[in-house]
């Protein structure tokens, strides 16, 4: 673990000002030489948070959260001491000193930092290539991205670009840069063939993945010719990137999502682009079709409020009880706002659905009943054989929750859609076995979802 002087950590804390930290959380008031404002830390309709400038402490008088500019940074982004230490230095421009340090992990750290660059170095490159290329390809790519929705503004924004159509561009430019072909691999941006090291994303659009410090920690990117197998492909895991911990958009979503108190989740880079360029801006994507305890962990620091607007039934019955497990277990409300069939947040948002989509987000189902109103719907509830079916099917869901509030109530709905005994369905649900922790979703696949 990297250690600092108190030298240095006290300059970093001088140089960083607390109130414009707190205040990307909630809305701060000038009281005397306080700043005062509700607490990000809990729901309250007065304010009860304290920041002091001076010292750079905060205080919350209803949930007593309480200490100083680095806490603050530690609890609100998810990081390390050294990391928030790291974070805060580098947004107030103090350079950081460190103390001597095991000879390993200094080694392991520069690696780190070299990474970084190189990728940060490839972002930037990709970018000039879509928005100053002349060739088709970048003509076609930005075409493609306006028939989309997208403006330029808010794809300058998140970075996106452009790989050349050549096998060996970031190669060649890695390499006179400095950087080795060793870190060119691990950086995930090269792969291997019979013919030698090539360009994994070449002729692909490019969006960067950021880390909440909005470091580029990885790559996700679009084919553009038609004949790629692929249409999607993403940098492989890594040191840097972890798919399954990672949200898109978190850099830019993160202060948003703590003010508004909610995150809305989406599957794909476009998605989220289009959210935000639509002023939705606390939207963030999982890259996939189910979200990972992980990811839930990270949106958690934030808020205790998750809208889930992707295709839950592609998600699968158990990847989905597993979130809410996690959920529950940190006191979040999950929730569900279904997508139409076919139709993502970027094609709704493209066709001038805003409206509609804030209005499914505000009509968000909690997990659970949504899940388990999915199965009922598309249950044969006009036969025995059917009715039995469904509920086999439904137990299994409400184990886990037979000591919610809404318990009662979904036992209820379930023997009234099934034509059935309450006591019958609390029956099944006790003898229900809870699904495995690492099974597979077990729903049927439906069409359309994803990035388009």
């Amino acid at each position: 673990m990297a250690r600092f002087s108190d030298e240095t950590k006290q300059r970093v804390k001088d140089a960083a000002d607390i109130v414009e930290i707190v205040s990307a959380y909630t809305e701060l008031r000038q009281r005397g030489k306080d700043w005062w404002g509700l607490c990000p830390f809990h729901d309250e309709r007065s304010p009860s948070f304290k920041v002091n400038p001076l010292d750079k402490l905060y205080y919350c008088f209803g949930c007593e959260a309480s200490g100083d500019v680095f806490r603050f940074v530690e609890e609100k982004e998810g990081l390390s001491f050294p990391e928030a230490v790291e974070s805060l230095g580098e947004r107030y421009g103090v350079e950081i000193e460190r103390e001597a340090e095991d000879p390993r992990a200094e080694a392991a750290r520069r690696r780190r930092a070299r990474l970084y660059e190189l990728l940060a170095r490839t972002s930037d490159f990709y970018v000039k290539y879509l928005w100053e290329g002349e060739k088709r390809e970048s003509v076609k790519a930005r075409e493609y991205l306006a028939e989309r929705g997208l403006g330029v503004e808010a794809l300058r924004r998140f970075g996106v670009g452009m790989a050349p159509n050549r096998w060996d561009a970031v190669l060649l430019g890695g390499q006179s840069a400095g950087f080795t072909m060793e870190e060119l691999f691990e950086a995930g941006l090269l792969r291997r063939n019979k013919r030698g090291a090539y360009d994994y994303f070449r002729q692909r659009i490019t969006f960067p993945i950021r880390d909440q410090r909005g470091r580029v920690i990885g790559f996700g990117a679009r084919a553009q010719r038609p004949d790629e197998k692929a249409k999607y492909v993403n940098s492989p895991e890594s040191d840097l990137y972890r798919k399954g911990h990672t949200l898109y958009g978190i850099d830019l979503a993160r202060a948003e999502i703590a003010k508004r108190k909610r995150a809305i989740v989406v599957e794909g880079y476009t998605d989220v682009i289009a959210l935000h360029q639509a002023g939705i801006t606390e939207a963030v994507a999982i890259m996939g079709t189910a979200i990972t305890p992980e990811q839930l962990k990270v949106l958690g620091a934030l808020t205790d409020t998750v809208v889930l607007a992707l295709d839950a039934d592609r998600a699968g019955a158990d990847a989905m009880i597993r979130a809410q497990r996690v959920a529950g277990d940190r006191g979040m409300d999950l929730r569900v706002a279904a997508m139409p069939e076919g139709e993502d947040p970027a094609e709704m948002l493209a066709g001038g659905g805003v409206e509609r989509f804030r209005a499914l987000v505000e009509d968000a189902l909690d997990l659970l009943t949504f899940w388990v109103r999915t199965i009922l719907d598309r249950a044969d509830t006009t036969s025995p054989v059917g009715r039995d079916l469904a509920l086999d099917e439904v137990a299994p869901l409400l184990k886990p929750a037979d000591r919610s509030v809404r318990f009662d109530e979904l036992i209820r709905e379930v023997a009234d859609r099934l034509d059935t005994d309450p006591s019958l369905v609390r029956a099944r649900v006790r003898s229900a076995r809870p699904p495995a922790a690492g099974t597979a979703g077990s729903a049927p696949p439906r069409g359309g979802g994803g990035e388009v």
